[in-house]
């Protein structure tokens, strides 16, 4: 038999204060037998290990209110780490509970703390991107918790919030139940935050989770297993290529305009590039008039025999000549975004400002020649295979192009497409965009 646990009040005169309050315990029983313990260690408020008999029957009534609604949830979170302490032990002994129950609390048991923590751990890894979500959501969490909103700067780091997230109501693990996270996601999804968004953040909560559990042996019942995130469409915006040759042959005397279109028209051109790798491009990746370089994704997971090559065609060589930095050497970067003195903190940051504004220019330009859908940077790379498996060019092709390094079928011909395809390839979508008149 299981043993079970409840919130005990030691109503007794004899166990009542000299102010006439009564000691809350905790108590556990197994085959009739009865102890109890004291939750001094693990409660929040210090307050509540004594209460008056008044005060009891507002905690323990169907539905308290104010004050009296917090020191229940907080007797409950008690009751329920108990729980899944006990839970975890196959052959119950008080023995067991007890060493297991009262382990001396990591600060990993604090999601606030655990989660400064793993980012700050991102951040040493250079993880920026990693990091990033992680703030957000870290800063989701906290304003569903405090149901408040906490103005800060973007640029502004996690470490220097760290006090304001560790101020105020604490929120451990085990308190994050099947219920806590249907209720975050309803209040994500009512503050305006996408499908996909909701899932980053879900998906970072649960990464989180299993650390906690695994590497830091907290005590908390694993709540997904009985919550399933709900799943974005994942539909991806495609433009024709008469929609990018509109894009394409737009004319503008604003420079800034000009640039951020053309890189655009580049990241189409060379294979739906990202703009990372645009970005990190170095005159020393230029390999027999092609690209020769390996995306920044999959760094430290392919070798040298997997990078992809992307023929510099004719419009795109223009682009290199028309922007690209001059005589500074063969192994700088062919574009002026990024510096050889940057840091790794840097460069993510100047490459999140290049999407940024790429984004903001082609979004605009797209609205003056009539394109309805929502443009972004990502859309060169889904418009590139799209227009190429249209135009008759094979899935495995397309796959190489995009180096889908993670698609099994992929690896299998990596190395079966010869140079002069490749041009034939680059050249004939090339005229597609240029050759034609814009309606």
């Amino acid at each position: 038999m299981q043993a079970t646990t409840l919130i005990y009040f030691q109503k007794t005169k004899a166990r009542r204060t000299k102010d006439d309050l009564c000691p809350v315990k905790l108590c556990v029983t197994h085959n009739r037998i009865q102890k109890y313990y004291s939750i001094s260690k693990k409660i929040s408020n210090q307050k509540w290990l004594f209460l008056s008999v008044d005060d009891i029957e507002k905690v323990t009534s169907d539905s308290p209110r104010g004050k009296f609604r917090d020191i229940a949830f907080e007797y409950k979170r008690i009751t329920d780490e108990a729980k899944v302490v006990i839970k975890r032990i196959d052959n119950f002994t008080f023995s067991q509970f007890e060493e297991k129950y009262f382990q001396k609390p990591t600060s990993w048991d604090n999601v606030f703390m655990a989660m400064i923590d793993h980012i700050k751990g991102l951040r040493i890894e250079e993880r920026f991107g990693y990091a990033s979500s992680f703030e957000s959501t870290l800063r989701a969490i906290k304003e569903f918790h405090e149901k408040k909103k906490f103005e800060y700067k973007s640029r502004q780091k996690v470490e220097t919030r760290t006090n304001d997230y560790l101020s105020g109501k604490p929120l451990f693990f085990v308190d994050i139940s099947a219920t806590w996270l249907k209720n975050f996601e309803l209040w994500l999804h009512k503050n305006g935050k996408s499908k996909s968004t909701i899932g980053i953040y879900i998906r970072n909560i649960r990464v989180l989770f299993n650390i906690a559990l695994r590497v830091h042996k907290i005590n908390a019942e694993y709540p997904f297993d009985n919550y399933k995130p709900k799943t974005a469409s994942g539909r991806k915006t495609a433009l024709t290529a008469n929609q990018i040759s509109l894009i394409a042959n737009y004319k503008t005397e604003d420079p800034q305009e000009q640039f951020y279109r053309d890189i655009f028209m580049f990241s189409f051109l060379a294979n739906g590039m990202n703009l990372s790798d645009i970005a990190r491009l170095k005159f020393s990746d230029i390999i027999d008039g092609e690209l020769c370089f390996i995306r920044e994704k999959t760094k430290g997971e392919e070798t040298d025999e997997n990078k992809l090559r992307v023929p510099v065609s004719k419009v795109m060589q223009s682009i290199i000549d028309r922007y690209g930095n001059k005589t500074v050497g063969f192994d700088s970067y062919i574009f002026p975004i990024l510096k050889p003195d940057y840091s790794n903190e840097k460069k993510y940051a100047e490459v999140k400002q290049l999407v940024k504004q790429v984004n903001k220019y082609v979004s605009r330009i797209a609205l003056i020649v009539g394109i309805k859908e929502k443009v972004s940077s990502y859309v060169a790379r889904h418009s590139f295979s799209t227009i190429a498996k249209n135009s008759g060019t094979s899935i495995e092709f397309i796959s190489e192009a995009l180096g889908h390094s993670s698609v099994t079928v992929t690896k299998r011909y990596l190395k079966s497409f010869e140079k002069a395809t490749r041009t034939e390839h680059s050249e004939k979508m090339e005229n597609e965009i240029y050759n034609q008149k814009a309606v």
